[in-house]
């Protein structure tokens, strides 16, 4: 006697739209089974979509079915409609196959067909096909619903990290700058386009300053860094024959457009990066800034356990056995650092210079500002002249659509242009004076700043590596801000007291490279003490 399994299937979303219920549907299989007179074995239930056969219930009903193989009993397997069987077409067909290779025929007691009349066949397609058309369509009405909402820049699904789901009055949803998430990004990204220390580096302690909350998860950290989201774009992807392109967002941006531009800079390795970038302890801040006096080689730093406490060092790692006390080179170093510190109203003559040279050299760009502003006048008058016409009669409706479009078009353009003209600079000019005021007590700032701040203060005034001899240090270049700041102080100093300092004593010798690699013996240093 043949025997029946019962498969019973409702997915969370059909039973909330249509009111599908796994009760419904066993209460209609078990009385179909009874007038029939088949026996009922097995009920399998589950809540799964139908889009695959990847469903928990129905490969326990597959691995059921296999060891009860040996018995050879001829089975059906029922369920009402064809789509709570499937609702892929080809899987199904597939998954039929397979089913009567291990003795059992499907059947759908509201859709009843013999399939063993062909005709009935074009029957079962249709009952197949029909649940994934519907899937197709419901879900590419999903897509361009999703996709008209990109180009009006909103940003679909739930919000990234930095960012927090939100709601209007009016039961329109947006993502808002989250209170805790946002800050520490910004500074992430900020952290990343000074370009001081590695991602990996960045992401560490990005996670120490939330302390273990938000989400800042190293692939969420990743993906966050070279998204434009954050600086107010949305990417709207090719699709067809539409190409792919950026859209301004309705969302608060978290960062400058700049700024996210300086981070894909250093992340694509189109901007010099300020080397070495290696986590130091407090007592070895230059490690990885010093070179071996001898072989060349990268000195590294430690610290060796004596009786009481702990001595750091930094040494060589090859057997030229060189080895300095940690504590005589960080307090040669500041000595020398001192040094930097230039006289009492340098900065301000320097920033007044540099901001008169500056001012000098743009004018081209206030130039270009005033043709800019000249062409924007005309294009505008081109416009309400085009306007007036359309108003008169006197111009086509499509025509002045298209002047609009392109007089607006290029305006647009014109005015972009016109605005980063105009914060160049103001960014600079207010970058320099914030940023050399820092240079006037460079030595306390070091002294009293935490590791990062002292590595990056070494790596900004020493952008090649120092090499320390015992009594002082050297390096092949300083930064030429520095350099410049120290010259006039030095001249001052000179006036005063009618000597001359000897400070940096920057060698103006240039070692040819030729086609012959560099030796050590043609090395020109240049003290900093």
């Amino acid at each position: 006697m043949r025997e029946a399994d019962l498969y019973i299937r409702v997915s969370t979303d059909e039973q909330a739209d249509k009111g599908y219920s796994q009760r419904d549907q066993e209460d209609r299989l078990r009385k179909y089974c009874e007038i029939k007179g088949i026996p009922v074995r097995g009920v399998y239930i589950e809540d799964h979509s139908a889009k695959s056969f990847k469903r928990p219930e129905w490969q326990k009903y597959l691995t059921n079915l296999r060891k009860s193989k040996r018995n050879k009993t001829s089975t059906f397997v029922l369920f009402t409609k064809w789509d709570r069987f499937s609702r892929n077409a080809g899987d199904a067909y597939q998954m039929i196959n397979q089913l009567r290779t291990l003795g059992v025929e499907p059947g759908a007691i509201e859709q009843p067909l013999d399939l063993t009349i062909p005709e009935n066949k074009i029957m079962l397609a249709f009952y197949l096909a029909a649940p994934e058309v519907e899937n197709d369509r419901r879900a590419l009405n999903v897509f361009h619903g999703m996709r008209r909402a990109k180009k009006e820049g909103r940003y679909m699904g739930t919000a990234p990290i930095g960012y927090v789901n939100k709601i209007t009055e009016d039961k329109k949803k947006y993502i808002a700058p989250h209170e805790f998430e946002a800050p520490i990004l910004k500074w992430a990204f900020e952290q990343i386009a000074s370009n001081s220390f590695n991602t990996e580096q960045i992401w560490k302690k990005v996670r120490e300053k939330a302390k273990g909350k938000g989400r800042f998860s190293k692939n969420n950290f990743w993906v966050a860094v070279r998204n434009p989201l954050y600086c107010g774009k949305i990417l709207i992807p090719p699709y067809k024959e539409e190409k792919g392109y950026f859209v301004k967002g309705q969302h608060e941006p978290i960062i400058s457009e700049k700024l996210f531009r300086d981070v894909q800079n250093v992340l694509d390795g189109r901007k010099r990066a300020i080397k070495p970038k290696i986590v130091s302890t407090e007592n070895l801040p230059l490690r990885g800034f010093l070179k071996c006096p001898k072989c060349d080689r990268m000195l590294s730093g430690s610290a060796s356990k004596g009786r009481n406490t702990y001595y750091n060092y930094y040494h060589c790692t090859s057997s030229c056995g060189v080895r300095f006390k940690a504590e005589l080179v960080n307090e040669v170093f500041i000595k020398q650092l001192q040094n930097l510190s230039p006289k009492e109203g340098v900065v301000d003559l320097f920033i007044e210079a540099f901001i008169k040279n500056f001012n000098d050299r743009t004018k081209q760009q206030n130039g270009e500002r005033s043709n800019i502003i000249a062409e924007i006048d005309t294009l505008n008058k081109r416009y309400q002249n085009a306007l007036l016409k359309n108003a008169d009669g006197e111009m086509d409706f499509e025509d002045f659509q298209e002047v609009k479009k392109l007089t607006k078009g290029k305006i647009e353009n014109l005015e972009r242009r016109l605005n980063e003209l105009a914060q160049i600079g103001k960014e600079i000019q207010d970058l320099v004076a914030s940023a050399l005021k820092k240079v006037a007590n460079i030595d306390r700032r070091y002294e009293k700043g935490n590791i990062e701040e002292k590595r990056m203060i070494i790596g900004s005034i020493f952008p090649e590596f120092l090499v320390f001899d015992g009594t002082q240090h050297r390096t092949t270049k300083i930064n030429s801000a520095i350099t410049l700041i120290y010259q006039n102080t030095s001249k001052l100093r000179a006036k005063k007291n009618g000597t001359n300092l000897n400070f940096l004593d920057l060698s103006q010798e240039v070692i040819p490279l030729g086609l012959e690699p560099r030796t050590h013996t043609l090395k020109v240093y240049c003290s900093t003490s």
